[in-house]
């Protein structure tokens, strides 16, 4: 019935105004939708997730290279498909829990159309945030910013209208046959055809309501006290079929792009991925208590056992994320325990060849200094995404530039972590094409800066949220074995595209030019999941790295450091994609699935920072191996730090522990402590192994972050006002002294 002219008190309207009501209803009976907004809404607040960079996602998204309005379309698109998740979940949940609905046309439609509070906020709380970042943050016109919001309400009704044209049909002529005549009262054609009735409703479905109907008028609801139990339940099971084969055609659409992934125009913006993945979730979830109802708790559960009982007993649900090159077969698998690292960590003959073999190295490293005793530069790179990768490559570049090739005939070993390795490895191959005439201007050519800095985060985010979830199905061939791909293959693919595919090799390919001395070697060193230990890869063996002294024999010794090349000598190492090495050594947590070597049971492999964010670790082993060659062939080593965060923040402060704190402190400071807990014990080893060693080392540190207030987010994604600030930290007052005193001990 149309509201016409009615006085109410404003308490009357709020009490009996429906999308109040189902407000109050969402708080009381779908918390778990109302998780999933309060995320959204965290992020895009920016609260959550800010130190990752994932509010960034949103406000400043990536499609094809480059922020437009396309991007945002399909940002638009995705909280269009997450509203209709959110509405048809919410519907299941609580639309019979109202029953005057199933007394009004195309039931579903009237629903939503009162359901908007939510949505509407967030759209208006997120439009007004992503507009201040675009100006203050991106530097974006007017013009540009008005076309973005544009784009992003045209993608957000673009998934409304078409959802809605599909429960138009679907929902009214079903409904219109329980009542023929809409403007009569539905009640007394049912009452004529019944003679028992049910008065079963509670309070909140007999209640009269004001909603927003046709027109966006307001109408009062029919009340419905004395209306036919079955027909009421007709009316909603037909609705929840609708909505449950909807669901499942949404589903469905979103798994078949999992096929199309490789396609560049499938390279959607994380952020969309992002919510893509809670839709999905919210849909199936939905799915399941539309027909389940409460049992679907108990079935989850099942589900989830069983799937981790049979990835245990068979091959099901065993998802596997291989190293791309190496020998999987059955019958080369090496036994991964403690007896095979111990034997493999004490054949004398095999450490005195590694060491051998990398003493030769050092003489030709020597010999293309021209210096009777040159400096040996070790580099030690931080993880951090690809602000330490952009970071490292332009520190190396710029210090290489200035002192006119200097500093990379000085450099004989890299380490470090993540991010910073990336970075190092694109430079060390640019270095040896200019070395090898293949390149010319390999020193002022930006185009080698801009290539590292694009985003490398969608096609990895998009893969996630599709075919990672349930079904690897798509395999690819590489060294003649074959492997499934996921969010680890489309990383790698995307790196390969950003970089011009210059680093397409494997890892033996960089063994000559290693021993010519043609670029230095680099020693990653993964952390082995399973017991902590790390695992050192090179294109050269490093069994001296984990020779055990005489002394040490006499201890308990845990055999931290396992050599690549000596454990994987049946798997063929030097066939590893190289990568496939940069990802093993960049496996942040669930961002990349883990990194399975061929042994028995499986040894995973994780970032290298959960051990060694620095390389200092990596550096002290091998500064104390090759001590006495150092000694007699150098004028001592200049330890190039390359951080992503300065030790100790300048204007660092504290603030007093409130009352939540001291319930999450002791779980944050595992987190939040992690980096600076292993700069105290570092700066710890380093100062006993200055003492220890026979030639003198100065240590020469850039840092990216300086103060507190520097923000930029540990991501594989920058945006364009980062990209600037990591340009400009070069020439911050601290770095320049920094630069002033690495040319001072290079002429020495």
């Amino acid at each position: 019935m149309l509201l016409e002219e009615e006085k109410w008190t404003w308490r009357e309207f709020i009490d009996s105004f429906f999308p109040f009501q189902l407000i109050i209803g969402q708080l009381k009976y779908n918390l778990l939708s109302l998780f999933y907004w309060a995320l959204l809404f965290s992020i895009a607040s920016d609260s959550f997730g800010s130190a990752f960079g994932i509010p960034f996602l949103f406000f400043s998204p990536e499609y094809q290279g480059e922020v437009s309005g396309w991007s945002f379309f399909l940002v638009g698109f995705s909280i269009g498909g997450f509203t209709m998740a959110f509405n048809t979940y919410s519907y299941i949940k609580l639309g019979p829990r109202y029953q005057f609905l199933a007394a009004v046309s195309r039931p579903f439609f009237k629903f939503c159309l009162n359901n908007f509070i939510i949505p509407l906020s967030f759209v208006f709380f997120y439009m007004v945030n992503m507009t201040s970042f675009q100006f203050t943050e991106e530097l974006a016109s007017t013009s540009e910013v008005i076309g973005y919001n544009t784009s992003f309400l045209l993608g957000f009704l673009f998934f409304i209208i078409v959802s809605l044209l599909y429960f138009f049909p679907t929902t009214r002529d079903r409904n219109e046959s329980v009542y023929q005549d809409q403007s009569e009262n539905p009640i007394g054609s049912v009452l004529a055809r019944r003679e028992k009735w049910y008065n079963f409703f509670r309070s909140e479905r007999t209640r009269p309501y004001l909603y927003i109907g046709n027109r966006f008028r307001l109408y009062r609801s029919r009340s419905v006290s004395h209306l036919n139990r079955e027909v009421i339940e007709k009316v909603f099971a037909q609705n929840r079929i609708s909505a449950a084969v909807f669901e499942l055609l949404t589903i469905g659409s979103f798994l078949l792009f999992s096929f199309l992934k490789d396609l560049p125009m499938m390279e959607f913006p994380a952020a969309t991925s992002v919510v893509l993945l809670l839709t999905l979730i919210h849909m199936v979830f939905s799915f399941l208590m539309s027909w389940f109802h409460r049992w679907t708790y108990p079935l989850l559960l099942l589900i989830i056992f069983g799937m981790n009982y049979l990835s245990t007993h068979s091959n099901l649900f065993r998802y596997t994320n291989f190293a791309y090159g190496l020998n999987y077969n059955t019958s080369e698998l090496e036994d991964f325990s403690v007896e095979n690292i111990r034997n493999n960590s004490n054949k004398s003959g095999e450490i005195t060849a590694s060491r051998s073999n990398y003493q030769a190295i050092l003489y030709s490293w020597k010999q293309r200094t021209e210096e009777k005793k040159p400096k040996l530069i070790v580099v030690n790179t931080s993880g951090g995404g690809s602000r330490s990768a952009l970071w490292t490559f332009t520190v190396l570049q710029n210090c290489d530039r200035e002192t006119d090739g200097d500093l990379s005939r000085h450099i004989q070993m890299i380490t470090g972590a993540s991010g910073g390795m990336v970075g190092a490895a694109y430079y060390r191959e640019l270095l040896l094409r200019h070395r090898t005439g293949s390149i010319n201007d390999f020193y002022h050519d930006q185009r080698y800066k801009k290539n590292l800095s694009k985003d490398l985060l969608n096609k990895l985010s998009f893969s996630a949220s599709t075919n990672d979830l349930l079904f690897r199905t798509q395999r690819f061939y590489y060294n003649g074995n074959s492997y499934t791909k996921d969010r680890g293959y489309a990383f790698e693919e995307h790196l390969h595209e950003n970089t011009e595919g210059v680093m397409r090799h494997h890892l033996g390919y960089y063994e000559k030019p290693e021993k010519k001395g043609l670029i230095p070697v680099m020693i990653f060193s993964p952390t082995i999941v399973n017991d902590g230990r790390r695992l050192l890869m090179s294109s050269q063996s490093l069994s001296f790295l984990t020779e055990t002294s005489n002394r040490a024999t006499q201890l308990s010794n845990s055999y931290e450091n396992i050599d690549y090349q000596t454990f994987f000598r049946k798997n063929d190492p030097q066939k590893m994609r190289f990568s496939s090495v940069l990802r093993a050594s960049s496996t942040f947590p669930f961002i990349m699935p883990m990194m399975t070597m061929p042994t028995k049971p499986g040894m995973q492999l994780m970032d290298a920072g959960i051990r060694d964010n620095y390389g200092l670790r990596t550096t002290v082993d091998y500064l104390h191996y090759l001590r006495d060659w150092i000694k007699e062939n150098t004028s001592g080593v200049i330890l190039l730090e390359i951080r992503d965060t300065k030790r100790i923040l300048n204007n660092e402060s504290y603030q007093n522990v409130s009352f939540l704190d001291k319930i999450t402190l002791p779980f944050g400071n595992m987190y939040n402590n992690f980096p600076r807990t292993q700069d105290f014990d570092q700066e710890q080893l380093m100062n006993v192994a200055l003492f220890h060693f026979p030639f003198p080392v100065d240590v020469v540190t850039f840092n990216l972050r300086e103060r507190k207030k520097d923000r930029i987010s540990l991501s594989w994604h920058l945006t364009r006002q980062e990209k600037e600030k990591i340009e400009r930290a070069f020439l911050s007052n601290e770095n320049q002294s920094s630069f002033d005193r690495l040319k001072q001990l290079l002429t020495k």
